[in-house]
């Protein structure tokens, strides 16, 4: 995400002005992707900075035989930091914000680094920022309206039995389509016609579970695995089979079945 991205996410308007600000270092590139030279060079300018806000004499020998220690200790140890957030690190530090401090060196700077990295608003922060990513990849979710839900169900199955017409294995994932015809009152089996079905095909699952089973299982053992849901939901596949059979048989198009606006 870029600065400008953050910017203009709502979670951006929710932070202080210091969250804010944590937030859009953190955006910008990390520091183990600076070639070494221009890390180098942009360490140099902050630490002579630094000294001139703490009215401190810049020792430019002193810098310059410790300064790419200094550079490969944080590549090293805080890889995945921004050079934005090693400046705020500074500012606070020069501040104060992170407790007395008795000169600047290398010491200096690393407590402050470590400080800022470790402080409460920015593990705010970073975990706030985790999760926005993590919910822009998840699909968004479409609320539908219940006449739309029934347009699809409705649509669902026409197409369903058209297949059926033209001798395709028709599919009822979660026996959607039965209970949907069930609900519109065209499907109407009576109790009596529903149990049979069910006895058929418990028998038919039952065959099936035999004459698949492996070598190593016993035939007790392979029916003990049949799912009473299971069972149930075959032999509303199997009711939806014979309704479309009837049907057809009857010369009726399921289209002209549908109450009008349905």
């Amino acid at each position: 995400m870029s600065a400008e991205g953050l910017i203009q996410t709502s979670l951006f308007n929710k932070l202080t002005t210091v969250e804010k600000e944590i937030a859009l270092a953190t955006v910008s590139p990390k520091i183990k992707d600076i070639e070494p030279d221009k890390f180098i060079f942009l360490i140099d300018g902050l630490i002579a900075k630094t000294h001139l806000n703490c009215g401190y004499k810049h020792d430019l020998e002193q810098v310059n035989s410790t300064i790419d220690e200094l550079c490969e200790d944080l590549k090293k140890y805080n890889s995945a930091i921004t050079f934005e957030e090693i400046q705020l690190a500074f500012k606070n530090g020069y501040k104060k914000q992170y407790g007395d401090f008795f000169g600047l060196n290398n010491a200096t700077y690393f407590q402050w680094v470590n400080a800022y990295v470790w402080s409460e608003n920015r593990l705010r922060i970073k975990k706030l920022l985790s999760d926005a990513k993590e919910k822009a990849k998840q699909p968004e979710v479409k609320n539908i309206s219940e006449q739309e839900a029934n347009e699809i169900l409705k649509n669902g199955c026409l197409k369903c039995f058209e297949d059926f017409k033209l001798g395709a294995v028709i599919s009822d994932f979660g026996n959607a389509k039965y209970n949907y015809l069930v609900k519109m009152d065209l499907l109407k089996f009576s109790k009596e016609r529903k149990e049979l079905i069910l006895s058929q095909t418990k028998e038919k699952v039952k065959l099936s579970a035999i004459e698949n089973k492996s070598h190593s299982e016993s035939i007790s053992q392979a029916l003990g695995k049949i799912l009473e849901e299971t069972v149930i939901s075959e032999s509303e596949k199997e009711c939806l089979k014979v309704y479309f059979q009837e049907l057809i048989e009857m010369e009726i198009e399921l289209s002209d079945l549908f109450p009008l606006n349905k």
